[in-house]
């Protein structure tokens, strides 16, 4: 994930605080999807693709202001609110985002509670100058932070800081074949804290106050040159690198021994230098090839004196002051056609991406033979894509296939019976250990539209996901079931109206504790249907009223791709952490 073209990673190393925590997306303009290795130019190692979150930088004509503001209340004390205001002149522009949201604990269909209250908020600023219509200099800062409880684990997220600096410098039109030049460099601290006493009551084997606060920080750059050196050939050439350092402090007694007062021990450092190109050929006036090659080199040293097997017990870390390093490359190669009036596009590609291991593969895993990762080999990934996107006689959509073939892939095995490791204490633990296997993956999308007349349309949608552990012979975890979702819509620019059903099937195929940093599968799940309403009033073009009932029929469910619920204290635990029950919302947003 890019967040206007900078990369962001969370500090937690149970994936507490994913990118997503840090990104708040009404406080972008776009948000687009490059599905499976089809592009080089975002960062390396995109096996299954990027989304890449973006800001309008267009240079203004006149002077004037923008506003873009929301808010949002809804069931379980719910409330969102976005300020987005923008004074900008052809020779400078000043932006300012603001955005807090929040909600109390939900219920899930049966009526039982969720520990899953949280608040957030989020600031950015960015100041720009273009003294021409050919060139942009920006500067921008970010803050945030918040809270969450969590259902699925015996801590809570109590503290999310991220603090952010960007610089940035666009030219255009250099020459008549240099089309641009872009600089960006940027520096994210993300301060992460989770505990057992902020959201909740100590209970079970953490009777006491007790906390862990990892931080992460990343500094990047990147440097892109586009070119056309003919009218039917372009080229994007470039390179990008990226440094961060993890540490680590935690308490098992705040009162006492309060993790404030104590020193960060660094625990892992990560480097990686790459340089991609990728060109586009238009052979004809309806096709193109578009390719692209990255080599990237890759160092990651494992700075632990010790290795914690539990929260009770330490080993030294047998691998500690060693580097891993690798050169990889992923390259990419692809057909695009469309029918002589366009109403048809048909693409064929096959990429190939090699993905280094992350932190929480590498650092907070252990492997079969030792209480390190270091030393695993990186996942490489080639994927086959084609299909089809078409607009004609109402009907517009997309329809898309792929299968890959992943060598080493990284996956992650819990509860894992190893050797206590100690001649005082014999017997096993659990664990959890990455292993590199070989695997398959296979899948179909179906996304389509028709529109009946002007204010009717209709949307269907369909996702089907298969995939296979080769070296264990058996099929490959954490695959969402089959899914469809089908809408009916009306809309005459005035008052608009909609009904959407979500079938999911049950998932059958599973890999019981085997998957990846997100989770293990647990076991089957249970189909479930899920039917929404919503209505909406555009009063005028600048304010517009919206509302809608999500789960209307109380549907008790959990998402295949999920967390096993934990034991708290006055919560009922599942199997898996349900989704929210019968939800009411509202929402009015402003604009000029």
């Amino acid at each position: 994930m890019m967040m206007d073209g900078e990369m962001i990673l969370g500090g937690c190393s149970n994936r507490m605080d994913p990118p997503t925590a840090y990104i708040f997306p009404e406080s972008y303009d776009t948000i687009r999807v490059i599905k499976g290795p089809q592009s080089v130019q975002y960062g390396p190692g995109n096996s299954a693709g990027v989304v890449l979150f973006e800001r309008n930088n267009d240079r203004p004509t006149e002077a004037g202001w923008e506003l873009h503001s929301s808010m949002v209340i809804g069931s379980f004390d719910r409330h969102d609110e976005v300020v987005d205001l923008n004074y900008s002149t052809p020779q400078y522009s000043i932006r300012g985002t603001l955005t807090e949201s929040g909600q109390n604990n939900y219920q899930d269909g049966d009526g039982n509670e969720v520990h899953s209250q949280y608040e957030r908020w989020s600031s950015q600023l960015s100041v720009a100058w273009t003294p021409d219509a050919y060139t942009r200099l920006e500067l921008g800062l970010a803050r945030s932070d918040g809270e969450a409880a969590y259902a699925d684990r015996s801590v809570d997220g109590s503290q999310f800081k991220r603090e952010n600096y960007s610089f940035k410098i666009e030219k255009r039109n250099l020459t008549a074949s240099i089309e641009s030049v872009d600089f960006n460099a940027y520096y994210n601290y993300v301060d992460h804290v989770m505990d057992n006493f902020t959201l909740r009551e100590p209970a079970g084997m953490l009777t006491s106050p007790s906390a862990m606060n990892p931080d992460r920080e990343t500094m990047g750059a990147r440097l892109a040159m586009s070119l056309k050196p003919s009218i039917d050939t372009r080229f994007v050439i470039g390179l990008d690198t990226q440094s961060n350092e993890h540490t680590f402090r935690s308490t098992m007694n705040q009162s006492m021994m309060p993790y404030e007062a104590m020193s960060r021990t660094p625990d892992a450092a990560f480097y990686q230098a790459g340089i991609f190109g990728e060109a586009t050929w238009d052979f004809s006036n309806s096709s193109r090839l578009v390719s692209g090659l990255r080599l990237d080199r890759w160092n990651v040293e494992d700075k632990r004196s010790t290795v914690a097997l539990n929260m009770m017990m330490s080993m030294p870390n047998p691998t500690a002051g060693i580097q891993q390093k690798d050169n990889l490359h992923s390259e990419f190669l692809r057909l695009e056609s469309s029918t002589r009036n366009g109403a048809v596009i048909y693409f064929a590609g096959v990429g190939h991406s090699e993905r280094f291991p992350d932190y929480w593969e590498i650092i907070a895993k252990e492997t079969e033979s030792s209480i390190s990762a270091i030393g695993i080999e990186p996942e490489k990934t080639t994927q086959v894509d084609v299909g089809f996107i078409y607009n004609l006689a109402g009907w517009e959509g997309s329809v898309s296939m792929f299968v890959s073939d992943i060598q080493d892939y990284l996956m992650i095995e819990s509860n894992y019976q190893k050797p206590v490791m100690s001649g005082m204490m014999p017997g096993t633990r659990n664990a959890s250990i990455v292993r590199n296997i070989d695997a398959r993956t296979w899948g179909i999308e179906i996304d389509s539209l028709y529109r009946i007349n002007d204010n009717w349309r209709t949307e269907l949608t369909l996702a089907s996901v298969r995939g296979a552990n080769d070296t264990d012979d058996v099929t490959l975890a954490q695959l969402p079931p089959l899914e469809a979702r089908v809408g009916l819509f009306y809309d005459n620019n005035v008052w608009s109206a909609g009904v959407l059903w979500r079938g999911i099937t049950a998932q059958n195929r599973y890999d019981l504790n085997r998957g990846n940093i997100v989770g293990q599968d647990l076991g089957p799940t249970d189909s479930a249907n899920i039917f929404s309403l919503n209505a909406g009033w555009r009063y005028s073009d600048n304010l517009m009223f919206t509302s809608g009932i999500d789960n209307l029929f109380d549907t008790s469910y959990a998402e295949h791709i999920s967390r096993a619920g934990a034991s708290i204290p006055g919560f009922d635990q599942t199997t898996r952490v349900n989704e929210p029950g019968r939800t009411l919302w509202a929402r009015a947003q402003f604009t000029f």
